[in-house]
């Protein structure tokens, strides 16, 4: 059996030595590096998750990057001072037995494109550091380790306070000197919009680097080959895999619509779990003929976005079916799905189920989907660690899949990853992952693709042969997709980037007034001169009609102002006709007295930060109530019984955010309501969606033959996933109150209100009545 190698964190290691044995297992090699001599048995687990171990458990998803916990070391077993945590799936080389190297000592001579690589995912991963108190580890460059193209940390480092992006420009700019040349300027314009506070959040950020990666990415040749494969097994009596490109095939062109590969896993048994798989290709296949994937409208946000469509289009698909053939219970059809498309620079990634995708390098073999199952539930919520939510029951029932509810509570996950060098992506079904076994034979099966000594075909079906012999108990299917990306000569003469206008409004912070705030041209950085700032122009002499006429309009405008304000039958018209052209105006605040009413102009968003006060749009009908003016807040995450809705015009707070799998979620705090709206509210509307009810929440892995599992474990713990609505009342909620709302729902019905008076901030002006429930 291969040696297990361990970082330990913990008090506990200080009293040891290398050569130690600890608690009569784990040898220590070096500093804080363990090897376990007895892998084959589980771990000491600890009754209770403590805070400073929880975030490692809720960064489960983001276990690229992340290492996790494997298992702890008690002070009570070893007698020793203090307790040690074991942490799987750190950078380590197992060959030397050492750390992978720093990123800050990788950095000097890397080609551009890794370079921006490696910044793209430090800022991918700095919103769910935020969100989980350690966002420090980003800030601490012996954290920081790289193996090949892929960003590590070595541990968590907790924040004593939230570090700012304005840190991370700073740490940045230690690295422009030995920055390749291509993007030095690039990365210094970066660094300082960084630290005048020009970027506020990481979605931003990592959008400036998109667009770099963009650019450098049009100096590669890039070729892409995919085999697939399916087969029935040695177990079962028919198939209810299936795959795109169909069985057998072998593909080879280039990056686009016709790169994509799909693996689905059929559940229901036979004439419910193959039609199923068939169905979800039959729809994805449609739905990516009907994007436009060329280099000239590429938008990663946007294909993410129909990526996630597609899956939900597939899912209702096969609902609508199970519907119609009145299928209940575990007659219900299904499938997993796994997805690959390669575009341009980029992999995409969508998943769905237990079907997976593994991405090999010449550096590893790297698992980037994670399972839709109870097991994975349990850690992302910090409930359990890994290895002890394995040996629960219900472990490897499904908590999702595509055809066995609405998609209103399907939240497939799509990532995307930067292709920089040679890697080739596996999907598969179950029948290969089960046991480890893509982890066992990668190296000898797949890595030789790499280098040219195995076709893709061949790999494809020496793997199915694999799955069949150490396996055998499913079916099995497999997808290989060979992404090569070789850099042209001519590369080396590529022009200097410079960094792209920010996507918003940008507001010079306030201890950043002597920095430039366009830093779109170089000069603005660093060919600016003190004489630019000191030279004046000259008056003409001439008087130009121009220039009349511009004062005349202005003293026009001027005299209107006036008498709107001061002469009230003026003021009295020019509403009217307002009204007349425009309709109706907005209610000022009864509250407030003449020349005391301010009204704020409410701004565009893109995405909504914490403290930051919004103010509920209306349409362009303007009907109080009509439900796309309002907003329903939930009781908390992932919840989808409506705790109560606010109407038009309302002014909100967001009091926290926190990032899920399935995208950010707000806290929202009802400041006010317009007095329109308390004297004269709607009734409140039954929600009728009846689409949910009696449906499974949890699927066993293999339904067509595993029995059904007991409440007791099907489902210990909340699922993230929505659960179902039933039909009620929705209650009109009062200013005080709090609730929750997905990102990506609230930001299209309100805008933001940044001057918003005392009497609009209401329940949440400082010193206000805080209480959650009280009455306005």
């Amino acid at each position: 059996m291969p040696k297990h190698y361990l970082w330990a964190v913990g008090e506990g290691l200080k009293a040891c030595k290398p050569g130690d044995l600890i608690a009569g297992r784990y040898l220590l090699k070096r500093d804080r590096l363990l090897v376990d001599t007895q892998p084959e048995q589980l771990p000491e687990m600890p009754e209770e998750i403590p805070s400073s171990i929880a975030p490692y458990l809720r960064l489960f998803a983001y276990q690229l990057h992340v290492p996790q916990v494997y298992g702890l070391v008690s002070s009570r077993l070893s007698k020793l001072s203090g307790d040690i945590w074991l942490l799987e799936n750190a950078p380590i080389l197992k060959v030397t037995e050492s750390l992978m190297p720093e990123l800050a000592d990788s950095w000097k001579g890397t080609p551009a494109m890794r370079q921006l690589n490696w910044l793209w995912q430090i800022a991918q991963l700095w919103q769910p550091c935020i969100a989980q108190g350690v966002a420090s580890t980003l800030l601490t460059p012996e954290l920081l380790r790289v193996e090949g193209q892929l960003v590590r940390f070595l541990e968590l480092q907790p924040d004593r306070k939230p570090p700012s992006l304005s840190q991370l420009g700073k740490l940045w700019q230690q690295w422009i000197d030995d920055a390749n040349p291509a993007i030095a300027n690039f990365l210094r314009q970066l660094c300082q919009q960084m630290v005048a506070g020009q970027v506020r959040h990481g979605e931003q950020l990592m959008g400036q680097l998109d667009k770099a990666l963009a650019k450098c990415g049009r100096f590669y040749d890039r070729t892409v080959e995919i085999a697939t494969g399916t087969d029935v097994g040695r177990a079962r009596a028919h198939n209810e895999d299936a795959c795109y490109p169909p069985d057998g095939t072998v593909f080879s062109g280039l990056p686009g619509s016709s790169a994509c590969a799909i693996v689905c896993d059929g559940i229901g048994g036979q004439d419910g779990g193959e039609v199923a798989s068939e169905l979800a290709i039959s729809v994805l296949r449609e739905k990516l003929q009907q994007m436009p994937l060329h280099q000239a409208n590429w938008d990663p946000l946007s294909l993410t976005s129909k990526l996630e469509r597609a899956a939900c289009a597939a899912n209702d698909k096969i609902a609508g079916r199970n519907d119609t053939e009145h299928r209940q219970g575990r007659q219900r059809m299904g499938t997993t799905l796994v997805m690959a498309l390669a575009h341009i620079h980029e992999l995409y990634v969508a998943h769905v189920g237990d079907s997976r995708a593994y991405w090999i390098t010449r550096t590893g073999c790297y698992q980037v989907t994670l399972d839709d199952d109870v097991a994975c539930r349990e850690v992302r919520l910090g409930y359990s660690l890994y290895r002890d939510a394995l040996e629960q029951v219900a472990a490897g029932a499904l908590i999702q899949a595509l055809g066995i509810t609405s998609s209103n509570t399907l939240h497939p996950t799509v990532q995307r990853f930067p292709v920089d060098e040679d890697c080739v992506l596996l999907l598969c079904s179950d029948g290969l992952s089960d046991k480890d076994r893509v982890e066992q034979c990668w190296e000898e099966e797949i890595l030789p693709i790499l280098d040219g000594s195995i076709s893709v075909a061949k790999a494809r079906d020496r793997l199915i042969e694999i799955a069949n012999t150490r396996n055998g108990h499913d079916n099995v299917t497999v997808a290989l997709i060979h992404c090569q990306a070789h850099l042209r000569e001519e590369s080396n003469t590529l022009t200097e980037l410079s960094v792209a206008p920010l996507d918003v409004p940008i507001e010079q912070s306030a201890d950043s007034d002597d920095l430039p705030t366009d830093l779109t041209e170089s000069t603005a950085i660093i060919g600016a001169t003190s004489a630019l700032k000191t030279q004046l122009v000259q008056p003409d002499k001439g008087k130009s009609p121009f220039s009349l006429l511009v004062k005349i309009v202005f003293l026009s405008g001027l005299g209107g102002v006036f008498a709107y304000f001061f002469i009230p039958p003026v003021g009295r018209a020019i509403d009217t006709a307002g009204e007349s052209l425009f309709g109706q105006r907005r209610l000022t605040n009864p509250i407030s007295g003449p020349g005391k009413t301010v009204e704020s102009v409410p701004s565009a968003v893109k995405s909504l930060e914490k403290g930051s006060f919004i103010e509920i749009k209306n349409s362009a009908v303007g009907e109080l109530g009509k439900e796309g003016d309002r907003l329903d807040l939930r009781a908390a995450i992932g919840e989808s019984p409506v705790k109560g809705t606010v109407p038009i015009g309302s002014v909100l707070q967001v009091t926290n955010k926190q990032l899920t799998p399935q995208g950010n979620w707000l806290e929202l705090k009802v400041c006010s309501i317009p007095e329109i709206a308390r004297s004269n509210s709607p009734k409140p509307k039954s929600n009728k969606d009846f689409s949910l009810v009696s449906k499974p929440a949890v699927i066993p892995s293999d339904a067509a033959t595993s029995p059904s599992p007991s409440p007791a474990t099907a489902s210990p713990s909340p699922s993230p996933a929505l659960k179902p609505t039933p039909s009620g009342e929705i209650r009109n909620l009062q200013a005080g109150d709090i609730g929750w709302i997905q990102e990506q729902e609230a930001v299209s019905k309100v805008a933001t209100n940044a001057i918003a008076n005392p009497t609009q901030q209401g329940k949440c002006a400082v010193g206000s009545d805080s209480s959650p429930n009280a009455a306005n």
